[in-house]
């Protein structure tokens, strides 16, 4: 997708700083799923955990899936309205409606994910579903951030600061 040519009223400090303690939570969910299965980096399977182990990461895979969804869900709405405040009326609104129809994209995606790593769980393959739930969102999330969040606040810090020509 082209970069859109975005004239960004000033985005506050606080909105600014908001969005990033956000995607700062973002990431501690995605390293906290990460650190919970000890196979992650092996590649290997369950087998070689006790019970308790196992259990302890179909808990925790579970609690994920709805506490991450919630937190992912409630960002974009944040976000969402932090950018339709910023954006001035120079013609944005097709950015910000292709914006919204994205994040829709990525909550569809996440759902859909979560479900088969449930069932891919349910099955016996707990540290697989651990590591594709997460190679999954880390990927999404960055082609995510690179098409559409970076030139959203790059061009809104660049206004901020004056080295982005109207």
């Amino acid at each position: 997708m082209p970069q859109p040519d975005l004239n960004f009223s000033t985005l506050s400090p606080a909105d600014r700083l908001q969005i990033e303690r956000e995607h700062q939570r973002l990431a501690q969910f995605l390293h906290d799923l990460h650190d919970t299965c000890c196979k992650f980096q092996t590649l290997e399977d369950c087998q070689g955990c006790g019970r308790e182990k196992v259990a302890c990461c179909q808990g925790r895979l579970a609690s994920f899936r709805f506490d991450f969804f919630d937190l992912v869900a409630e960002h974009i709405e944040n976000e969402e309205q932090i950018m339709r405040n910023s954006l001035g009326d120079a013609g944005c609104d097709e950015y910000l409606r292709r914006h919204q129809e994205e994040h829709a994209q990525v909550l569809r995606e996440m759902k859909e994910w979560m479900q088969e790593m449930s069932a891919l769980s349910r099955d016996g393959h707990t540290a697989a579903a651990i590591r594709k739930l997460h190679q999954k969102i880390t990927a999404r999330f960055g082609e995510h951030a690179q098409t559409f969040d970076n030139p959203f606040f790059n061009s809104a810090q660049n206004e901020t600061s004056g080295s982005v020509s109207g």
